[in-house]
């Protein structure tokens, strides 16, 4: 929680209109983690993924549950259930915090089983190609054909032109 007014502005800065940072202060400009801290930052999903299950913490004999040691302030929002992640891994000491997506609610899984196709338990036969002398490698099925023929001199042609300049 000690880094998350940084996330705050990098996320200012790429959503303006979405974000804004003293939002998460309270009227008096503070950042705080108690009772008198801002709505939006107890509302937020980086103060619930952080204190989940806080409350439920006594870190000693004659301090209250969800104590917060590092900021010696008893955290203001403490009951409260995720609705989307749940706590995959939690340190001993809650420096290291692991969650992870539940499953969607709204998709009913299906009672059948998935199907097996024949094909995935098939080997595939390789068949090469055949390439015979009537049919070499690179062979155009319908190719067309080019007549061959006389090519008009450049003699002639140049006596036709010679005889169109006399004139």
């Amino acid at each position: 929680i000690n880094k998350f007014l940084w996330m705050v502005r990098i996320a200012e800065g790429e959503h303006p209109k979405d974000i804004r940072e003293p939002d998460y202060f309270t009227p008096q400009g503070e950042f705080r983690v108690d009772a008198g801290g801002s709505k939006v930052l107890h509302n937020c999903l980086m103060y619930k993924l952080c204190y989940y299950r806080f409350g439920e913490v006594r870190t000693d004999y004659n301090l209250p549950g969800g104590y917060d040691r590092a900021r010696n302030v008893e955290i203001g929002y403490k009951n409260f259930k995720l609705t989307y992640l749940e706590e995959a891994f939690t340190s001993e000491h809650w420096l290291v915090r692991i969650y992870k997506v539940k499953e969607p609610v709204n998709l009913v899984k299906s009672a059948k089983k998935t199907r097996k196709t024949k094909l995935g338990s098939k080997k595939r036969e390789y068949h090469p190609s055949v390439k015979t002398p009537s049919r070499p490698r690179g062979f155009i099925k319908e190719k067309l054909k080019v007549k061959r023929g006389k090519k008009p001199s450049r003699k002639a042609s140049k006596k036709s032109s010679g005889k169109a300049g006399k004139k």
